[in-house]
């Protein structure tokens, strides 16, 4: 070894091809929260009636009227816009055949499941697990986009500029990353 390139290295290097960068992760939407995003939007604006009583036509489709209603629209948007059933058949509080009733209860599938992301910058259709007060999850809903700067919008049933957990209605919501425990983001 002289430390020399002769003709027959420099002829070896010509071959040999650069090594491949590694390709930067590319994070996509589920196909399955978009659908159920597609269809929340439809209800916006949609209210329970009589005010304040939690009757719904989700809780009716649900089998449960008249009870917070929260993750019901959020089944419900599921079922009927990716004809995906939220917690089917697992074991917990609120799961029923049409979905889930009950937040933590949501929660706890979206982790038991690996579909649990926590609280990262969240994609269209991902699942918002809200907790306001660092207790138990309050609150549910479908991201509809990521605003920059710690915020995004996101579309919610039972909710209301008064009452972030109880309001009666369907509404765009802008939230911030530190209301939520996590994102959740639902595939098959």
């Amino acid at each position: 070894m002289d430390g020399v390139v002769g003709s027959e290295t420099r002829k070896a290097l010509r071959k040999t091809k650069a090594p491949k960068k590694n390709s930067p992760i590319v994070r996509r939407a589920s196909s399955l929260g978009e659908q159920a995003l597609a269809e929340a939007v439809k209800y916006i604006g949609t209210t329970e009636r009589p005010a304040g009583s939690n009757r719904t036509q989700f809780g009716k489709w649900f089998g449960v009227d008249g009870a917070p209603w929260c993750a019901i629209f959020v089944s419900f948007c599921f079922a009927k816009g990716a004809k995906y059933v939220i917690a089917d058949g697992f074991k917990g509080a609120g799961c029923y055949g049409n979905g889930c009733t009950y937040v933590p209860t949501a929660e706890a599938w979206l982790r038991a499941t690996g579909m649990w992301k926590g609280r990262t910058t969240p994609l269209p259709g991902d699942i918002a697990i809200f907790n306001w007060d660092g207790g138990v999850p309050d609150h549910i809903g479908i991201v509809e986009k990521y605003l920059g700067g710690g915020q995004f919008q996101s579309v919610e049933g039972n909710t209301s500029f008064g009452n972030n957990s109880n309001g009666g209605e369907v509404m765009r919501r802008v939230r911030y990353l530190s209301q939520v425990d996590g994102f959740g983001r639902v595939v098959k």
